[in-house]
């Protein structure tokens, strides 16, 4: 019998995992699976509650960071009034809200702030410049 190369043994493992999850789940968990793992370049031997917590810790850790600073900034390096940056926080913690549970919402506001400030370039610029 032939030896099975690096690549037919990961096509090999990657059908037997979609078999497992068919068996288990049906088709349309296998649809739901290759989606989410496709959307999120997930690896098969990670489950998708490990994926989501993980990503759940990440986007607390970074939003964090990111409130943090926006107050430093408002505060120390604009000097505004802490009643000032208190309320601009608010309406930021608002909008995260908002834009976390209604993409339609998130999409508006990135077209909106694109088109007044072109919003996309300035993104695309800063993140050439990291």
């Amino acid at each position: 019998m032939a030896k099975i190369n690096k690549e037919q043994r990961l096509h090999l493992d990657g059908m037997s995992f979609a078999l497992r999850v068919a068996k288990n789940g049906g088709v349309e968990a296998l649809e739901r699976e290759i989606n989410y793992r496709g959307l999120h370049d997930a690896p098969l031997n990670i489950s998708q509650s490990e994926l989501t917590q993980v990503a759940r810790i990440r986007a607390r850790e970074e939003l964090m960071i990111v409130a943090t600073a926006l107050a430093e900034t408002v505060t120390q390096d604009m000097k505004l009034p802490p009643s000032v940056a208190m309320e601009f926080l608010r309406k930021f913690n608002d909008k995260v809200d908002l834009f976390r549970y209604d993409q339609d919402a998130l999409r508006k506001a990135q077209a909106k702030l694109d088109s007044m400030y072109a919003l996309n370039d300035m993104v695309r610029k800063f993140n050439e410049e990291d």
